[in-house]
């Protein structure tokens, strides 16, 4: 039977309630509905996702900073809410257009101008998906000499670095960005902290991008970490991957010279396809990957004297192999007998195992088996792990019928497995104990009769 009465109601606190009245009886279901950006709950009750980057050309960012606390020697961070935004041209004399759709807000803007260096190209995306941060990028006074720019007499460049990390870890991206000289020389006096303005007008000199961001691998499989750039002019860029394991020192995998376009290298499993590189992709492939090389790798991607450095953290796995030592048994009452779950060949080493009693009623929550016992990892020659979980079971009339279950999870799967061993247990007749009588009788006799034979043969004889 269906709802004679039905309501719902969603309140502003993103908590929802829906009655329903059947018989005389109303009864209410408390709800959370999601309310974070990018996932709004609209009349009809359809999620809908936020724009597009490409489509909006503008992204909320949060401008990064440290300034010294008066009368001290310490510092602290400085957090402002900015906005990155894409200029377009849309006039015939070249001018640059902002996006019509630009919130009503006074919040200082990051206005990037249009450049060989696309940066939509590498992070198009639902904008309610991207974190952003910018920050200064200090040179100590020095001029970055960039390839293709003019070379001012005197004077520094303003600098920022800008991350655009993807929330779920598809990618990451970040790029320099460089001051408008002009608008440097004539500031804007409406400054909102030192050296942010209103308005900045920017443009990208070089952008590494990374994807995605987070790689698993299994040993002996060939994995590529991807890594792209970009650069302002088609500026020669010299690139160096480098492996920092957990504990230990940075090892140098290869590199390549932008100038003697040469690729160097040192790890004999890594690899980068020289023709790529002229095309911006400096992915590297790694061979016939092993335990030992998990770790961090860093791409790096230096241009004149800037260097951006993404990372892609690599994850070997390897998915366990379960077996038990019996598919099925059949015992009498009080008979025991030794139930083994073998897991073997996993990595890495943190793997979860238990022995469950399965209930006849599936609705009903297994048992989880108490003295069980567990072995230590044994590492085979390929750094995957092998353990074993087992204990005695008792036979009972209690256990007719029941499922003896191996359960396993570990970080290389998305669900547990299980291997279960059904038990039949009959109940121990006359017959069954006259017979284990006449069995133990019979051996009694045979240990009787040997230790006879032993004593009769260890006598010494009469001559």
């Amino acid at each position: 039977m269906g709802c004679v009465k039905q309501a719902a109601s969603i309140s502003e606190t993103g908590f929802g309630k829906a009655c329903c009245e059947l018989n005389g009886f109303i009864t209410c279901l408390v709800y959370a509905w999601p309310c974070r950006s990018g996932l709004l709950g609209n009349p009809n009750g359809i999620a809908a996702a936020g724009p597009s980057f490409r489509r909006s050309r503008h992204l909320p960012c949060v401008f990064e900073t440290s300034k010294t606390i008066p009368l001290s020697k310490e510092t602290e961070i400085v957090r402002l809410n900015v906005r990155l935004l894409l200029s377009r041209t849309g006039s015939k004399d070249g001018q640059s257009s902002q996006p019509e759709n630009l919130p009503p807000d006074n919040i200082p803007l990051f206005i990037v101008q249009e450049s060989s260096v696309d940066i939509l190209q590498y992070v198009d995306e639902d904008i309610n998906m991207l974190d952003c941060r910018i920050s200064p990028y200090f040179t100590a006074d020095t001029q970055i000499i960039w390839p293709g720019r003019e070379i001012r007499a005197s004077s520094s460049d303003s600098l920022f670095t800008c991350t655009i990390k993807h929330t779920a870890g598809k990618h990451a991206t970040t790029a320099f960005l460089m001051q408008d000289q002009k608008e440097k020389e004539n500031p804007n006096p409406g400054q909102l902290f030192p050296g942010i303005a209103e308005r900045l007008h920017v443009s990208a000199l070089l952008l590494v991008r990374t994807a995605p961001a987070r790689r698993r691998a299994a040993p002996g499989r060939h994995v590529r970490l991807g890594c792209a750039f970009s650069a302002e002019g088609r500026a020669e860029a010299s690139i160096q991957w480098v492996l920092r394991r957990e504990g230990r020192h940075t090892k140098r995998l290869l590199a390549y010279s932008g100038s003697s376009k040469q690729v160097e290298r040192v790890a004999r499993r890594a690899e980068m396809v020289l023709e790529e590189i002229a095309k911006g992709n400096a992915s590297l492939l790694l061979r016939d990957a092993e335990t030992r090389d998990e770790g961090t790798y860093s791409c790096m991607v230096s241009v004149a004297s800037l260097t951006v450095e993404q990372t892609v953290q690599l994850q070997i796995e390897e998915k366990p192999t379960v077996t038990v030592n019996v598919n099925s048994l059949s015992l009498v009452e009080g008979e025991q007998y030794k139930l083994v779950c073998n897991i073997r060949h996993y990595y890495p080493h943190n793997i979860q195992a238990q022995w469950l009693r399965e209930p006849k009623d599936s609705w009903k929550v297994p048992d989880v088996m108490k003295n069980v016992l567990s072995s230590s990892h044994r590492q085979s020659s390929n750094g995957t792990y092998s353990s074993s979980r087992y204990f005695l079971l008792t036979a009972s009339l209690k256990d007719n019928g029941h499922k003896y279950t191996c359960w396993v999870d570990h970080p290389s799967l998305q669900t547990p497995i299980r291997r279960s061993v059904t038990v039949e247990v009959r109940e121990a007749t006359s017959t069954a104990w006259l017979l284990l009588l006449l069995g133990l009788a019979a051996c009694l006799a045979g240990a009787l009769w040997y230790h006879h034979k032993v004593r009769s043969t260890a006598k010494p004889k009469p001559y």
